[in-house]
């Protein structure tokens, strides 16, 4: 009867999130990419305190180098890290020496894919994409890793 069941119950479509943590062009050193990249994949409608973390973060003004945005950007930084470790994930890799990755996710409309390192000098060094995935079997995903103080 368990057998019968399993034939009858189809499973999730998946989606392969194909990616690459790049650093950008502006450090770009190397062709090679950023090993050591912790990379998440989240339902990006069921995350929306992750997104707005990111969102915060992306308003800064790091041109102009003022302590209190540093520190107000470090409490953040803090907070974007606590909700991403809680947060239930599609998926998880950590990029390889030449900066791939590969997750598997449920095919769903939005996928958040974040990835952050750490970096010798950086105080946040991470990336963040939202992709489609629904009627895909394969999505390309390229992580540009900046020192987000220089965006």
């Amino acid at each position: 009867m368990l057998g019968l069941l399993s034939l009858v119950t189809p499973t999730p479509a998946k989606t392969l999130l194909d990616g690459s943590a790049q650093p950008c062009a502006d450090v770009k050193e190397t062709t090679s990419g950023v090993p050591g990249v912790h990379v998440y994949a989240f339902n990006a409608t069921k995350v929306p305190a992750i997104r707005k973390s990111l969102l915060v973060l992306d308003t800064l003004e790091w041109e102009k180098g003022d302590p209190d945005v540093m520190r107000a950007a470090s409490r953040e930084y803090d907070r974007l890290l606590v909700q991403v470790r809680k947060a239930r994930t599609l998926g998880y890799a950590t990029s390889n020496g030449n900066g791939d990755f590969e997750i598997n996710v449920t095919q769903t409309d939005s996928v958040l894919v974040f990835g952050e390192a750490k970096m010798p000098g950086e105080l946040f060094y991470y990336s963040a994409k939202v992709v489609g995935s629904t009627g895909q079997d394969e999505v390309r995903v390229v992580l540009l890793m900046c020192s987000q103080q220089l965006l």
